[in-house]
């Protein structure tokens, strides 16, 4: 059976936890095909981003213009825009109808504090998405007043609805406090909660790519988004406890993408 295609356009992370390496884990993870559009190279390791390096606007085009031209995908989530011109190339796409179901995951800056994209950037490309997936920094960031409880989270999650995606999630894992991560979803029908156990780890890194990559590839499956939106909790939530015992790195690792800890895909220790 053929597999429904999702896109990722995103940054490259040579630690491969977050990123186009995270996304592409987790499309494969839920059995879709996974094609990509690096639009920079990062220089990073769990301990934090050392360098990026934005492509040219041109040749995030050029690689869109390609994979789209042959392998349409039933869904696209973007993350990380560096530039303005990069930010142009996407949008002109999404304008076009060429980027169905497109998730807006505004990655801004990293975990470990490093500036990734500029603001102006995400706000052109947020009239054309579907769902977008801010942090409650990120979120900050586009309204342009602090988020830092549910009830602002809910506020947020409207004001940023209003310019466009017609689902809205902030995120609320990076609050410090609270022994559960809510998140809250603005919809036509009003806010909804969503809530989980915190699961206590230093392995979070990459946790918004995955969560917005697996609403992208439900959504190439055929889900509506409030159940591709609660998958993708409930798969971010999995990967995180599988992980939570890792040592990989000396800093902030990566999640359990494919359930190693549960089933080692068929391979034994």
């Amino acid at each position: 059976m053929t597999p429904p295609i999702a896109l990722t356009v995103a940054g490259s992370d040579s630690g491969a936890g977050a990123g186009i390496q995270a996304d592409l884990k987790v499309f494969a993870a839920l059995r879709v095909y996974g094609t990509c559009v690096v639009t920079a190279v990062t220089a990073q390791n769990t301990r934090g981003v050392h360098d990026v390096y934005p492509l040219p606007g041109n040749v995030v085009g050029a690689q869109l213009t390609a994979v789209l031209d042959d392998l349409p995908p039933l869904a696209t989530k973007t993350g990380m825009l560096a530039s303005g011109e990069v930010a142009a190339a996407v949008t002109a796409k999404a304008r076009a109808g060429l980027l169905p179901n497109l998730v807006v995951d505004p990655v801004l800056e990293s975990s470990s504090g490093r500036r990734l994209g500029v603001v102006s950037a995400i706000e052109r490309l947020l009239p054309y998405a579907l769902v977008a997936t801010p942090n409650c920094e990120e979120a900050s960031a586009l309204v342009g007043w602090p988020v830092a409880t549910p009830a602002d989270m809910a506020g947020a999650a409207g004001q940023l609805a209003s310019g466009g995606p017609k689902f809205v999630v902030v995120t609320g894992g990076d609050l410090a406090s609270g022994d559960e991560a809510v998140d809250a979803m603005w919809t036509d029908a009003g806010v909804r909660f969503l809530r989980y156990p915190r699961i206590a780890t230093r392995n979070t890194h990459g946790t918004g790519c995955t969560f917005s990559a697996a609403i992208a590839a439900r959504l190439a499956l055929g889900d509506a988004v409030p159940q591709a939106v609660t998958f993708a909790k409930q798969y971010v939530a999995r990967a995180l406890a599988d992980a939570r015992e890792w040592k990989l790195g000396s800093g902030t690792g990566p999640l359990d993408h494919f359930g190693f800890e549960n089933d080692r895909c068929g391979l034994e220790a």
